[in-house]
């Protein structure tokens, strides 16, 4: 314990103390949106004592990147803190061209409540409210935790809302304890047409009865591919869990001020950074788009094409015929619509009348797309000592700077707290099982499917 106080007086002598964090919030604010104009910094405090409640930071930054070129796609998730006065970390983030987390908004609180939750949405809704003209409609990913649910309800009723598919399955497997079963699940999941879905859910029903009060418990409208309304272009798992955990980790012990400093900090190295990358790249799409229309043609080579006009192509295989309609961008195998790219039916459709297949991907799959979502900066703050003395005033939304705000009555029980090990790697997407589309079987694909041999011989 002797030592434990001492570092805690050493890191108060090095980033002061979380006390003094809480001061300096409305002074932070201010800076912040001087330094980032249209950017959103608010604290709000609750009680005669004005103890800290809620803080919300969104940079100008990320709202112009996602309004204007990311996918409308967001996750929603939370990490709670370990520090002095504990609190929670909430999260709303969007996925970049090339399948990177993008945060667009993040908010301090001292619990994670329904109340809290409520708030945030309401507050995001503003955030984008005046632009919901030229915003498609939604797509929100998370936990599906009833406090999320409501607030969603609320202030997005016509975003579509689904189960992270990582927390379905562990469920899934935490239940019935059978791999093969898991197996069968997971071939559900990725299953593109309701007649697929329905197959292997007869399959799981032979094994187990048990798998029925399952399924009305975790309705497959909200997370399997076959029936889910939204378009999650292949995203079924929230990244952001990860990146709120490492936060939450890499942060505990700094006080407020300094824990969004440093959240800034690694946002601004990740424009940098993908600015500089975006830049060198030199084709139609990004590496990740590439390599899967890449994929696509390669496997559209084994596909009979027969041409029934300008736009409508059949599309023969030894195992089923798929319509491919390139003007609506639509094939019947449904891919194309789910996943924002040309599937290898549309690659034979397109290879077969002189098109190029890249050029029939969504634009937010474009370079020119992931050169606009990082075409904005986020500045940097001015020094403390540059700050206005307390008392002068601010503008702009949330406390004012000659508001004091004292810490949140929550606080940490005495002694060193018990550290979780939570290992990063449990945190990662679930690794996909490869389903082969001409014979249905798993661990390979159709490139590699011995069925075309025996067709070719």
């Amino acid at each position: 314990m002797q030592a434990w106080r001492g570092k805690e007086r050493s890191m108060a002598a090095l980033h002061g103390t979380f006390e003094e964090g809480y001061l300096l919030l409305p002074a932070y604010c201010e800076q912040l949106r001087k330094s980032n104009p249209g950017s959103i910094a608010s604290v709000f405090a609750t009680g005669q004592d004005n103890c800290f409640q809620r803080l919300l930071i969104s940079f100008r930054a990320s709202i112009y990147g996602f309004i204007n070129a990311c996918r409308p796609l967001l996750e929603l998730d939370k990490a709670h803190l370990k520090g002095k006065y504990l609190g929670a970390l909430l999260c709303a983030a969007a996925v970049d061209a090339d399948d990177a987390l993008y945060p667009l908004a993040i908010a301090i609180v001292d619990v994670e409540s329904d109340e809290n939750w409520m708030w945030f949405m309401s507050e995001l809704r503003k955030l984008l409210g005046v632009n919901t003209d030229i915003m498609p409609r939604l797509t929100i990913l998370s936990e599906r935790q009833p406090g999320i649910v409501e607030a969603v309800e609320t202030h997005f009723p016509s975003a579509f809302h689904g189960f992270c598919l990582r927390y379905v399955s562990e469920n899934f497997r935490d239940t019935f304890k059978n791999s093969k079963l898991l197996n069968i699940f997971w071939n559900a999941v990725y299953a593109l047409t309701a007649v697929e879905f329905e197959s292997k859910i007869s399959e799981m029903v032979e094994i187990s009865q048990d798998v029925i009060p399952w399924f009305q418990q975790f309705p497959p409208q909200l997370w399997a591919v076959a029936y889910f309304e939204g378009v999650r272009y292949g995203h079924f798992t929230l990244g952001v869990t990860e990146i709120l955990y490492n936060w939450a980790l890499e942060c505990h012990e700094l006080p407020i001020v300094q824990m969004i400093e440093h959240i800034r900090h690694q946002m601004t190295s990740w424009f940098t950074e993908r600015q500089d990358m975006g830049m060198r790249w030199n084709s139609v799409l990004v590496p990740s788009a590439e390599k899967r229309i890449s994929e696509a043609i390669a496997d559209a080579r084994c596909y009979q094409v027969l041409r029934a006009n300008e736009v409508e192509f059949e599309i023969v295989s030894s195992e089923r015929t798929n319509i491919v309609d390139i003007r609506s961008r639509v094939c019947s195998c449904r891919r194309w619509q789910l996943y924002g790219l040309p599937c290898a039916h549309a690659a034979a459709a397109l290879i077969s009348c002189g098109q190029n297949a890249h050029l029939f991907a969504e634009h937010c799959f474009t370079i020119d797309s992931y050169r606009e979502t990082y075409s904005q900066m986020i500045n940097s703050i001015p020094d403390k000592s540059l700050w206005k003395d307390p008392g002068e005033g601010a503008e702009g939304g949330g406390a004012k700077v000659d508001i004091t705000i004292r810490p949140p009555k929550t606080r940490r029980p005495p002694g060193r707290p018990k550290k979780k090990v939570l290992r990063v790697e449990s945190l990662k997407r679930p690794k996909r099982v490869v389903q082969c589309g001409r014979c249905h079987m798993l661990g390979h694909s159709q490139k590699k499917c011995t069925m075309q041999n025996l067709t070719l011989n």
